[in-house]
């Protein structure tokens, strides 16, 4: 049976995989692998920014990579294009006083403190495209109910390792509707992979469990996962520049 699951048990599961007032977190999640959530989606942005506090920062991927990246031309409405990522961050980019980044494919959404500085330069998909300010400001990385094969900041870990298999294109001719309705060309820039092979980062809940930087958690029936994105970053990378292909599968 699904499990109903209450704010308050949002709020105590959060704090013990280590989320505490003032931190800075990017949220990957699935609203569905809780069970039955009092309140839904908004239920569960709530208990994250209470925890965080009025000093805290809230993140989430607002992505629409799926329709964007290998088009031709992309028409990018900051304001109202919905994105991929599940309902909690279609839910978070809809509030008011939530900022949305500009890129036509990994866009974030946040609010608090230091939103604009983690929104990146609407140029750069991944590294300058926010993980550049997450990994400064010493953020966590939170993943509810999805697995570490979502962790994009290990997109950030290959843009810095320059792998072999990924490549950049532009978007000449795209355009960006801002949120006062304004449209401007987009400046964005997509990383590709080019050789066939896919993701394969879910091997990384071992890897940093071995390094004993991973805590573990349960809120209903999600799983709840948490670790540093500087973490992320840095053992990625590590893993990158001795095997270039060690988080592709198959490897060409």
């Amino acid at each position: 049976m699904p499990c109903h699951v209450t704010a308050g048990e949002l709020r105590d599961g959060l704090r013990t995989v280590g989320l505490g007032s003032g931190d800075t977190v990017l949220v990957h999640s699935s609203l569905s692998a809780f069970g039955w959530v009092e309140g839904g989606a908004d239920a569960v942005i709530d208990a994250l920014l209470e925890v965080l506090g009025p000093a805290g920062t809230l993140v989430m991927p607002t992505f629409t990579w799926g329709p964007n990246h290998a088009a031709p031309w992309v028409e990018f409405d900051v304001a109202n294009t919905p994105c991929e990522t599940g309902r909690i961050p279609d839910t978070f980019r809809r509030r008011p006083g939530v900022l949305r980044g500009e890129h036509v494919c990994h866009s974030f959404a946040a609010c608090g403190l230091r939103a604009a500085e983690v929104l990146g330069d609407g140029i750069h998909p991944f590294w300058r495209g926010g993980f550049e300010a997450l990994y400064r400001l010493d953020a966590w990385n939170l993943f509810l109910g999805v697995s570490l094969q979502c962790c994009t900041a290990l997109h950030a870990a290959e843009e810095l390792a320059r792998v072999p298999y990924r490549s950049y294109r532009d978007y000449a001719g795209s355009v960006v509707i801002l949120p006062d309705g304004s449209r401007v060309p987009s400046r964005a820039i997509e990383y590709l992979r080019q050789d066939g092979s896919r993701n394969d980062f879910a091997k990384m809940e071992e890897v940093f469990d071995s390094a004993g930087v991973l805590r573990h958690g349960r809120i209903g029936n999600a799983r709840v996962l948490n670790v540093r994105i500087r973490e992320v970053i840095d053992c990625g990378r590590e893993l990158l520049e001795a095997d270039p292909y060690a988080l592709s599968s198959p490897p060409p």
